[in-house]
């Protein structure tokens, strides 16, 4: 008695299965999306120096662009990038202009600050901006006609 058991084709089963999902490549990672997340962090932390946030706020939007490629949607990464970049640069505009409001407005900051480059220049600075703009302080004379 021989039993003719017969054993499934292996082309068969292949044929039969969705292999597909273990024959795809790994997609290589986007450096730009990386690069788009890693100058939005740097601007958020940098936002006490605004240049730098500025410079960096652009490079992350830029490179987060740049990382969509030919794709309809942008990679959350990027998408994360660009909203830190966003927050830094908002926070760097507001500190800066803060910092400048309250240097030229409040007496006290004002004093601090004329001590302050008092010690360092030899010179008030009152008496610098006085000297570069000699109508900013009204004692100067500006001569416009003559």
């Amino acid at each position: 008695m021989e039993q003719n058991i017969e054993q499934p084709d292996f082309q068969e089963y292949l044929d039969s299965t969705d292999v597909s999902q273990y024959t795809e490549r790994p997609q290589k990672p986007n450096i730009f999306m990386m690069l788009s997340l890693m100058m939005g962090i740097l601007a958020f932390t940098s936002c006490t120096f605004i240049f730098t946030a500025m410079i960096a706020a652009g490079l992350s939007i830029l490179f987060a662009i740049l990382s969509k490629g030919n794709h309809s949607k942008m990679n959350f990464m990027a998408k994360s990038g660009i909203t830190a970049a966003i927050v830094g640069l908002v926070l760097s505009v507001i500190i800066t202009s803060s910092a400048v409001y309250l240097v030229f407005n409040s007496p006290e900051y004002r004093e601090l600050l004329n001590t302050t480059y008092e010690s360092m220049y030899g010179q008030t600075f009152d008496e610098a901006l006085e000297e570069m703009y000699p109508s900013t302080q009204g004692g100067g004379t500006y001569d416009a006609g003559n």
